[in-house]
């Protein structure tokens, strides 16, 4: 039976089992899952946690004989296996089976991936290691899903928000529970004790001095250039994630494509923001974006952002790196005319 990443804590609190088996389309759970195992053994006696990366320093021929021997500084052992692939290949495959096993009580075993298809479920050793596994499952959140996710989020950390204010939250975070919960996570030190609402919500969004990813999305709307690259080098030296900047951006940009071809084919700005549902408190920025670029120039954007995409994965190179890349997508949102990429992505 598979459990929800939710459904982990109270297994935990019963013991640690032989192995787990972690996947799903939501990265941040898969971790959060492998965390929470991670802090269990601890609290179980597991004072040696091992962990390998298929690719990286992963050799099949030593997991056996870690599995067996035993180290002279600890009486059990936490083994940690990630597939970056989802796939351990016919090698890796064997010695999975063959550990699970031959593993006892001494020995504990976890198998990360990341999302899955079908094919991979349905292969062989997945469904022999899943049988002898407690198998986590982070499915992902929906849109719909998404609101409860906050409401649960904010009660673990012992903050109270208005449905307004978990509903606003819901729409930036779409899509990227990472996101979420680390805007989550500052609110503690930020509220005081105080209760999230919509006003306060939007307040942190474009006050603070740390310049969030929504600030900056917003400046950069509405063509605030000098501005909106300050916030951007604030938060390259402040060590936010560039992988955030980049969704946020193509999030935003992705949802402007369409209102500037209705807009383009005669369509009132005022209205099409209305039947899109743009709240008041964003309405100026993003009219100005729509009023300052045409569908064409979205369209190149998002072929930008396509390519910082590529770099974040490592699939293409730039000279400047990818925080150089994003101020070319901001530039470009401002309405800076930047020189053509050749190879732009066709999008």
């Amino acid at each position: 039976m598979r459990l929800a990443p939710a459904a982990l804590t109270g297994r935990l609190q019963k013991g640690l089992d032989n192995a787990y088996l972690l996947f799903g389309a939501e990265p941040l759970l898969v971790e959060e899952s492998a965390e929470a195992i991670r802090l269990a053994a601890r609290d179980q006696g597991v004072d040696e946690i091992l962990r390998y990366t298929a690719g990286v320093d992963l050799d099949w021929k030593q997991i056996l004989s870690a599995g067996q021997a035993l180290s002279l500084f600890s009486s059990k052992r936490l083994l940690e296996i990630r597939l970056p692939t989802g796939r351990p290949g016919d090698n890796g495959a064997e010695v999975l089976m063959e550990f699970l096993s031959e593993t006892d009580s001494m020995n504990h075993l976890v198998v990360i991936l990341g999302k899955v298809d079908r094919a991979i479920q349905s292969s062989k050793w997945f469904k022999a290691v899943e049988s002898q596994s407690t198998a986590v499952e982070a499915r992902a959140v929906t849109a719909q899903q998404m609101p409860a996710w906050i409401r649960e989020r904010l009660h673990g950390q012992g903050i109270k928000a208005t449905p307004g204010a978990i509903d606003r939250l819901a729409h930036y975070s779409e899509g990227n529970l990472l996101f979420a919960a680390q805007e989550i996570s500052k609110l503690p030190l930020l509220l005081n004790g105080a209760e999230l609402d919509e006003d306060m919500l939007d307040s942190m969004a474009s006050d603070q001095a740390r310049f969030s990813t929504f600030a900056l999305v917003d400046t950069a709307l509405a063509g605030k250039t000098v501005e909106a690259m300050r916030m951007l080098h604030g938060l390259q030296r402040e060590g936010s994630e560039a992988i955030l900047v980049n969704w946020a951006l193509a999030r935003e940009v992705r949802s402007l494509y369409p209102m500037a071809l209705e807009i383009a084919q005669g369509a009132d700005r005022k209205s099409v923001l209305q039947r899109y549902r743009v709240w008041r408190s964003r309405a100026s920025c993003m009219s100005a974006a729509l009023g300052r670029l045409k569908p064409e120039n979205f369209r190149e954007v998002l072929q930008q952002l396509a390519h910082s995409d590529q770099v974040l994965k490592g699939q293409r190179q730039s000279p400047g790196g990818i925080w150089a890349e994003l101020e070319r997508a901001i530039l470009m949102l401002c309405g800076i005319n930047v020189l053509r990429r050749k190879d732009a992505i066709t999008y």
